[in-house]
């Protein structure tokens, strides 16, 4: 557990300090300030979806259109298309965290774990907060069998968004299963 901390922590210093993100809305500090003080499960869940806008957001036209496109393609289940796309906005615009989350994602979904891991560092490393890319590790720690790391992977999602019921549920089922594997 310990290894996963200090690795999390390794990669956002490394990359904090070299990288200036573009992830620097003014919303967002707002949104994520609301996010801490709220208790009430409704409003965590609308300041949720409205980071998750700001994040969505490009830089310029060109490059949400095309990440649009990549959206699109991966709903459709054309992982193919969606990659291509994906791996297009990245090279264009390094700097938008989320082009590389959605690839993270998408390659998770084709079962690309190493690499997923690798785009999630990257989205962290523009935007630390990113509590999806945050779980998404854990999903892919839970994959590989690393319940323990994994919990402290959701655990440190929920630091940073306490609405996140996903990651509330994953916690619940490790513990079960590490429970399970003590009987």
């Amino acid at each position: 557990m310990k290894k996963v901390s200090r690795f999390l922590a390794a990669v956002l210093l490394c990359w904090s300090s070299t990288i200036i993100p573009d992830q620097n809305d003014p919303r967002l500090e707002d949104l994520f300030k609301q996010l801490r003080q709220t208790e009430q499960t409704e409003a965590g869940e609308t300041i949720t979806r409205q980071i998750w806008e700001v994040w969505y957001e490009a830089t310029d036209a060109e490059t949400q259109g095309l990440f649009d496109k990549g959206v699109i393609f991966m709903t459709r289940g054309d992982y193919r298309s969606a990659l291509i796309t994906f791996t297009r906005v990245t090279k264009a615009k390094p700097e938008f965290a989320e082009a590389w989350n959605r690839r993270a994602t998408l390659l998770y979904l084709m079962g690309e774990f190493g690499l997923s891991m690798q785009d999630i560092k990257q989205t962290l490393a523009l935007e630390p907060r990113h509590f999806g890319a945050i779980s998404g590790m854990g999903q892919i720690l839970m994959k590989q069998n690393k319940l323990q790391d994994a919990r402290e992977v959701f655990q440190k999602a929920l630091e940073i968004n306490p609405h996140l019921q996903g990651a509330r549920s994953n916690i619940m089922q490790i513990n079960k299963m590490l429970s399970d594997k003590s009987v």
